[in-house]
């Protein structure tokens, strides 16, 4: 397998991405007909995504032929941490940062590890790097699901939790329907997308493995698969983002920080 392509696959590549500028562009035009303020953010995501997605590209032939396990756990550290680093950034709050690389990390490795030890998955590069990345970036995105609405229940929600704390409630009990809603609002979506599977859409992980040549009733097996795998691994990780997390809301007195409520709505 070679890693750069030949002359006439980079023009082809060139020519349509060049093509798709046209839905940035859309994108950018519609964001400021409604004023939403997000052209620059969209620009920078998708700059920054094809930088990325072809440094990831080039080095994805050394990657899948991996079978050393250390360096496999190695690489699916790095994404864990660099998922984490991307929730950090939207969400500045005190140790963040760690509270999210231990959930995600902690979230995905479990799921990965039991796929791998009942021989679900194969251990080798080609099999853990894309299907740990879809676990891991789903982590990501459901634990920063669980965090927004934890934290924007608990301001909405402040006034019946500080009676409830008044009234000699511990902090997890007055903010328990807060974290039950938090975890329905990160579950649904992806529950809704098993839902309607082969019938409104045909995922991306099971398209590639047809396209490949993979018989589609094999590949329909892993695309189940991999989506009980993201819910599960997803919510272990939100369930270990609220334990540490909910620790951040309150004081060693009990009571609500009020610091990072107020640091959250700046």
């Amino acid at each position: 397998m070679t890693i750069l392509p030949d002359i006439e696959i980079i023009t082809e590549i060139i020519q349509r991405l060049s093509i798709s500028i046209i839905f940035l562009i859309l994108l950018i035009a519609l964001a400021r007909w409604q004023k939403i303020e997000l052209e620059k953010m969209f620009i920078w995501s998708f700059t920054r995504g094809l930088v990325q997605i072809v440094i990831m590209a080039l080095i994805l032939v050394f990657i899948f032929t991996l079978t050393d396990i250390f360096l496999l756990v190695v690489v699916l550290l790095f994404m864990c941490f660099f998922a984490a680093y991307t929730i950090k950034q939207r969400f500045p709050y005190p140790r963040v940062f760690t509270i999210e690389s231990i959930a995600i990390t902690l979230g995905s490795f479990s799921i990965i590890s039991i796929a791998v030890i009942l021989e679900i998955i194969p251990l080798k590069g080609e099999y853990i790097i894309p299907m740990g990345g879809m676990v891991i970036a789903n982590v990501m995105v459901m634990t920063g699901i669980v965090l927004e609405r934890l934290i924007s229940d608990v301001k909405k929600s402040q006034g019946y939790i500080e009676a409830a704390l008044a009234l000699g409630d511990s902090p997890w009990n007055s903010v328990k329907n807060v974290t039950k809603e938090s975890y329905r609002a990160a579950l649904i979506p992806t529950t809704n997308r098993v839902a309607v599977l082969g019938i409104v859409t045909i995922p991306g992980l099971m398209s590639g493995m047809i396209i490949g040549g993979t018989n589609p009733l094999l590949a329909a097996a892993y695309q189940i698969i991999i989506f009980l795998m993201i819910l599960t691994s997803g919510f272990i990780g939100s369930i270990i983002l609220v334990f540490f997390f909910i620790k951040e809301l309150f004081t060693a007195e009990d009571q609500l920080n009020l610091l990072l409520l107020q640091k959250s709505r700046s």
